[in-house]
């Protein structure tokens, strides 16, 4: 049975709020990125791509230069997001991982990112994974 498609929050509800919303300056530095990003995706055109394709750019470009999170090429000891090498299931590796690693303090995960292709569905697990099994 198909599942109707809903918006997660309400467009109305959220034109009115970001209407008043002040950008902080760092998303300035990255809206040339994200203008990028939005044309990819919205002409259609990331559909023509394989996750494997997009997914190093997308994740360097939002969680490094949008949202602030350091490489280990970065520079310094500590780095907080690291690359299909932390979280292990079924023989498979997350994407990434957002956590405090490197610098001799211990490693902490906080979360993993598993990223799914321009056309995959987010509701259905990918194939060939059993349902309920995730990274």
């Amino acid at each position: 049975m198909p599942v109707e498609r809903k918006p997660l929050f309400r467009p109305d509800v959220v034109r009115a709020h970001l209407a008043h919303f002040p950008l902080p300056a760092e998303v300035e530095d990255c809206r040339e990125s994200l203008e990028h990003w939005a044309k990819l995706i919205g002409s259609g055109r990331a559909d023509g791509f394989k996750e494997q394709e997009l997914l190093p750019d997308f994740l360097t470009d939002m969680f490094c230069g949008l949202l602030g999170y350091r490489r280990p090429a970065d520079g310094g000891e500590r780095y907080t997001i690291s690359r299909e090498k932390h979280v292990e299931v079924d023989g498979k590796f997350a994407d990434a991982v957002l956590g405090q690693f490197g610098g001799g303090g211990g490693e902490k995960f906080l979360v993993a990112l598993e990223g799914k292709g321009p056309k995959d569905p987010l509701e259905r697990p990918y194939g060939g994974r059993r349902p309920g099994v995730s990274l």
